[in-house]
């Protein structure tokens, strides 16, 4: 079996990330998490990425998400290439600085769509990451990841040097709720065949971030991760959804609440729980209503218009945090504007 064992070196590094796209799996997301192995959506190859030192565009090598709505950028470099001791290193944090503000959600969705285009959001998010909730939420937790910095950022070539390994740990440690790996995928020729073999290098075990397992939450687990602040508001909200036949949909970190409209579910809110990376926390979204909803406009516009008042607001919506300085008038504020929306779009 010796001829297995004839180590190659990649022709180019166009070739070795021809073979990332096509064979994600060679992101080693087994050994990013073992007990819940990361799943990979390719969002686009040479993704265009905003740069303030470059003035201008700049590339990223690859943008993937994972069943958890993480955006991931990945570089790729050849061992041979100098570059990949430091200047990779500050070339990625300048990518993940700027994506946290320039990357469009809306527009990841739509490069996700153009590689499955016989197939509707819903599929493409279940056969490829085993996502079987639906697509809109999956795209708020991307959203949501964005806002919060929760991104994941891979530096992956045929070998890791000791410096860039050394960088890697420490970054690891120091950067919450950002996660940071270095992946080398050898190269093995003979006998007619090729053996691709990923490893996840750089990392020592005891400080490799955990992952929320991706499955559908219920209302116990729900409740396990909240503090007494978290306790007290989500019970009053779940009971006033209960009487006034709002529709709870759980998803893996939250849950969101919905309007019946002519049989389609119109979310207004949606809760998040510790699990979040924003930990407890209300977002109030306008796409479901804008998207489903006629006279649209005259009811968003209402809706952050009383927002205003008790919320933070964000660039597609408002955000509330849950915790001690919530105060009663903010909540009662809070219900008035529930109802409403309630309202507006029951009545329609």
């Amino acid at each position: 079996m010796n001829w297995l064992k004839r180590k190659k070196e990649y022709a180019s590094e166009l070739v070795l990330q021809d073979l990332i796209a096509d064979y994600p799996d060679l992101l080693a997301g087994d050994q990013m998490d073992e007990g819940n192995p990361r799943k990979w959506l390719l969002v686009k190859k040479e993704q265009e990425m905003y740069s303030e030192e470059e003035s201008g565009v700049v590339y990223l090598d690859h943008l993937f998400l994972d069943q958890d709505g993480v955006p991931t950028l990945v570089e790729v470099k050849r061992s041979s290439d100098t570059r990949i001791r430091r200047e990779v290193v500050g070339q990625m944090l300048d990518y993940a600085s700027n994506a946290v503000y320039h990357l469009s959600v809306d527009e990841m969705a739509s490069n996700v769509k153009s590689h499955f285009p016989d197939q509707d959001m819903g599929e493409v998010l279940s056969s490829e990451l085993g996502f079987e909730w639906d697509p809109e939420a999956f795209w708020e937790m991307v959203k949501i990841n964005l806002q919060a910095g929760k991104i994941r950022m891979i530096f992956l070539a045929d070998s890791i040097p000791s410096e860039l390994k050394r960088i890697v740990e420490f970054l690891n440690k120091e950067m919450d709720p950002a996660e940071v790996f270095a992946v080398e995928v050898k190269q093995y020729l003979g006998g007619g065949l090729k053996t691709l073999v990923p490893r996840l290098t750089g990392q020592a075990s005891d400080v490799r971030k955990k992952n929320i397992p991706s499955k559908k939450l219920d209302e116990q687990i729900f409740f396990e991760n909240l503090d007494d602040a978290g306790r007290r508001f989500y019970r009053e909200l779940l009971d006033f959804s209960g009487e006034n036949n709002l529709k709870v949909i759980w998803t893996p970190k939250g849950f969101s609440l919905n309007v019946d409209f002519e049989g389609n579910n119109v979310a207004i809110l949606r809760g998040y729980c510790n699990l979040s990376a924003y930990n407890q926390v209300v977002f109030f979204i306008f796409s479901s209503i804008s998207t489903k909803v006629p006279e649209e406009e005259s009811i968003v516009e209402e809706y952050a218009r009383e927002l205003d008042e008790i919320a933070i607001k964000l660039s597609d919506g408002y955000r509330l945090d849950i915790n001690d300085d919530l105060n009663e008038k903010q909540i009662e504020k809070f219900y008035k504007v529930l109802d409403r929306v309630i309202g507006r779009v029951g009545s329609l």
